[in-house]
């Protein structure tokens, strides 16, 4: 068994195409051996970093932001009600 060279799954070794990422499989690439599988992208460290800088954008919002979207609610409401 070999792996593949773009996810790193693991595939025949007379595949010419990654059964997991389609990704064409070719003498010029190079191959993972056993001991050093292609990492993946999705990390909890990543997704800790991602929501630690969404919450800085949410708290950098400035409040006239929420009074704007608090009077068109407002006005969509009135609309709906007919007043």
């Amino acid at each position: 068994m070999k792996y593949c060279p773009n996810c790193g799954a693991q595939i025949p070794d007379n595949a010419n195409f990654c059964g997991s990422c389609g990704a064409r499989l070719g003498a010029s690439q190079p191959q993972f051996n056993e001991q050093q599988p292609k990492q993946k992208m999705f990390s909890m460290d990543n997704f800790r970093a991602n929501r630690a800088a969404q919450k800085q954008r949410m708290a950098k919002m400035k409040w006239w932001h929420w009074a704007i979207i608090a009077i068109g609610v407002t006005m969509l409401t009135m609309m709906k009600l007919g007043a």
